[in-house]
């Protein structure tokens, strides 16, 4: 089976985060790295993190929002959820993870996306107490 790999762009409106991922044009050549994104930074009044994935339909995929480094609030790398999706069309695959009733622990993040066993994305990002 051939892989696609993925491609990502993000946008902050109407208090949700949205991330569309999609194939990686071909013709895109990779360049070295000069730095490293660590992801995006979420303000900690945003109510809901939502992640749309574009996928050939039938593509199955799981997702776990895992909290990497929240100090107190949870262990180190501690799995919060995981939903296991079958895209039905090419925007149909979506993971959300709605802000807990005591608020986000202020830390760093990240979604894990798997097809089967396979790590096929991460997706870090923080939460932040932004003014």
């Amino acid at each position: 089976m051939k892989m696609q790999k993925l491609s990502v762009f993000a946008v902050l409106a109407l208090g949700a985060s949205v991330a569309l991922l999609g194939p990686v044009p071909s013709h895109a050549a990779k360049k070295p790295a000069v730095i490293e994104p660590m992801g995006m930074v979420l303000p900690a009044s945003l109510p809901k993190v939502i992640f749309y994935f574009r996928a050939p339909g039938g593509t199955t995929l799981t997702g776990s929002f895992i909290a990497e480094d929240v100090g107190q609030s949870a262990p180190k790398n501690f799995v919060i959820d995981s939903a296991t999706v079958t895209a039905q069309d090419k925007m149909a695959a979506t993971f959300a993870l709605g802000r807990p009733t005591n608020g986000w622990p202020i830390g760093q993040y990240r979604l894990e996306i798997k097809q089967g066993a396979k790590l096929v994305h991460t997706e870090r990002f923080m939460i932040m107490d932004v003014k």
